[in-house]
C-alpha cells in the first residue's frame, strides 16, 4: 500500500499590515526634518563661532582686554546661535498665521460648494482652486488624496506642517464629516463664522490702537524735528549749546528718519495679517 505524500506548498508569508502612502511619506519627511535640523544646527554653530572669533579679535584690539573681549564674544556666539536655530520655527509659525488668516473665507467657500451636492473630496478640490494660503494648503491635501492617501492622512500631514489650533479644529471637523459620510456643514459654517467674528473683534481693537500709533508717528515725524530745530536755534543764544552743521544735518536726515521707520515697522508688526492681505 503506497502512501502518497502530498506536497505541501511553501508556507504563505504572514500578512503584513498595509501602510498608506502618506504614512510612508510622513515617516520619511520626519526623518528628513530631523536630519535637516541637525545640519541646520551644525551650520548655525559654525557661523556663530566664526562671528564670535571675529568679535573677539576686533573687541580685543579695540579695548585691549582679552578676558572681557572673550566674554563678549562668547555672549555674541550664544545669541547668534539661538537666533539662527529659531529662524525655521519662526518662519513656520509666521506661515501658519497666514494660512489661519485665510481659513474663514476658505471654509465658507467649502461649505457653499458642499451645499450644491458635491462630495467632500470634490468640494475640497474645487474650493482649493481659489487664491490664498489656506487654499494652497488644502490643494496639497487634495493632491495627496489623488496620490492614494485618505483624507484623514492628508489632513494629518497638514496638521504636521502647520502650527495652529484653529486649523486643527477645522481639519477635525472635516475628518468627522468624511468619516460619517454626511453633508451637514453646519459645524463647518459655525466655525467659519466664529473665526470671522474673532477677526472683526481684532480689527476693531486695532482701529482703536491705530489712533495712538498715528499720534506717535505724527509727533516723531513732524513735531519732534521742529522742536529740535527750535531748541538748537534758541539754545545757541541762551544756553551756549554748540551743534556743528554736520551734526545737525546727520540728526535731521539720519536719526529722525530711522525713528520714523521704527514706528512704521512697529505699526506693521501690530497689524493683523488678515488686514494686510
Amino acid at each position: 500500500m503506497k502512501i502518497v505524500k502530498e506536497k505541501m506548498g511553501p508556507e504563505s508569508p504572514p500578512l503584513q499590515k498595509k501602510i498608506s502612502f502618506l504614512e510612508k511619506t510622513l515617516t520619511k519627511k520626519a526623518a528628513m526634518r530631523g536630519k535637516d535640523f541637525e545640519k541646520h544646527k551644525s551650520r548655525s554653530l559654525r557661523l556663530s563661532v566664526f562671528v564670535a572669533l571675529f568679535v573677539w579679535l576686533f573687541v580685543g584690539v579695540l579695548i585691549k582686554n582679552l578676558v572681557l573681549s572673550a566674554a563678549i564674544s562668547l555672549a555674541t556666539m550664544a545669541i547668534i546661535f539661538v537666533i539662527l536655530v529659531q529662524i525655521p520655527a519662526s518662519k513656520r509659525r509666521a506661515y501658519s498665521k497666514k494660512v489661519e488668516a485665510d481659513l474663514p473665507v476658505f471654509l465658507m467657500k467649502l461649505s457653499t460648494e458642499m451645499k450644491t451636492g458635491k462630495s467632500l473630496a470634490r468640494a475640497l478640490g474645487d474650493a482649493a482652486k481659489e487664491d490664498g494660503f489656506a487654499a494652497k494648503e488644502f490643494a496639497r491635501v487634495s493632491l495627496d488624496m489623488n496620490k492614494g492617501a485618505t483624507l484623514n492622512d492628508a489632513l494629518a500631514a497638514m496638521n504636521e506642517r502647520l502650527l495652529s489650533m484653529n486649523i486643527r479644529r477645522a481639519n477635525s471637523n472635516l475628518a468627522s464629516i468624511y468619516s460619517h459620510g454626511t453633508k451637514n456643514v453646519t459645524g463647518l459654517k459655525r466655525l467659519a463664522q466664529e473665526l470671522l467674528l474673532k477677526q472683526r473683534i481684532e480689527s476693531k481693537e486695532f482701529s482703536g490702537k491705530m489712533v495712538v500709533y498715528a499720534l506717535v508717528f505724527i509727533a516723531i515725524s513732524a513735531i519732534v524735528p521742529a522742536m529740535f530745530m527750535s531748541f538748537v536755534l534758541i539754545g545757541s543764544y541762551f544756553m551756549k549749546l554748540s551743534f556743528t552743521a554736520p551734526q545737525i544735518f546727520m540728526i535731521s536726515v539720519g536719526l529722525f528718519p530711522i525713528l520714523d521707520g521704527a514706528v512704521l515697522m512697529m505699526i506693521n508688526s501690530k497689524t493683523p495679517l488678515f488686514l494686510k492681505q
